[in-house]
């Protein structure tokens, strides 16, 4: 159904609704009838980029500063400073196929921690790593699956692993690119690389 085939009679409606005037909850039901009268219709192909394209960069992920401030042992301001710089692509550096990361400074609570922001593409599985220390992650963006522990992990969510442990996920091939804040103590272990605490 197209806005154009879709006709509602607007006098009947309210008329309607004037009848159900003081009857408590039953004014829902014209909302009701509305819906009633529409079919779903599937959004266009490319809605969902032309509505992020729209959105301001400056500010999109303020919503998490608190909680950046918090794990990366900032101020405020900084964590804000931080969070609007996630849609420049020169900040990543892109160390394995799919998976980006942007290195960040912290507080002396997390001096002997790595640090930074991972941006993951859609469809790309994170491999297998061993985390040295307590791993603490924060989603701004996306999701990720935990196969071994059947859980997933969406925007908001903060999810923590122990010293000694070890994990792979993996993000939907249908939705946009994970990204996340990784905080880990001492370090962690990867294809065999060593990633240690920087600056």
């Amino acid at each position: 159904m197209t806005p154009a085939s879709c006709h509602i009679d607007v006098d009947a409606f309210s008329r309607e609704l004037e009848a159900l005037d003081g009857h408590g909850d039953s004014a829902g039901l014209g909302l009701e009838s509305i819906t009633d009268a529409l079919e779903p219709v599937a959004p266009p192909p490319g809605l969902r980029a032309r509505v992020l394209e729209n959105i301001p960069a400056s500010g999109r992920y303020a919503r998490f500063a608190e909680s950046v401030a918090k794990l990366l042992d900032l101020g405020i301001d900084r964590a804000k400073a931080l969070l609007d710089t996630l849609d420049d692509a020169s900040r990543f550096s892109k160390e394995l196929p799919g998976i980006s990361f942007f290195w960040v400074d912290g507080g002396p609570a997390v001096a002997n921690a790595v640090r930074g922001f991972l941006r993951v593409e859609a469809g790309v599985d994170f491999p297998e790593h061993e985390h040295l220390g307590l791993e603490t992650v924060l989603v701004l963006q996306g999701a990720f699956t935990d196969p071994a522990r059947g859980r997933t992990f969406v925007a908001g969510d903060i999810d923590t692993m122990p010293a000694n442990s070890s994990h792979a996920y993996t993000i939907p091939k249908d939705g946009p690119d994970l990204l996340l804040l990784s905080v880990t103590q001492v370090g962690a272990k990867m294809l065999g690389m060593t990633f240690l605490p920087r600056g």
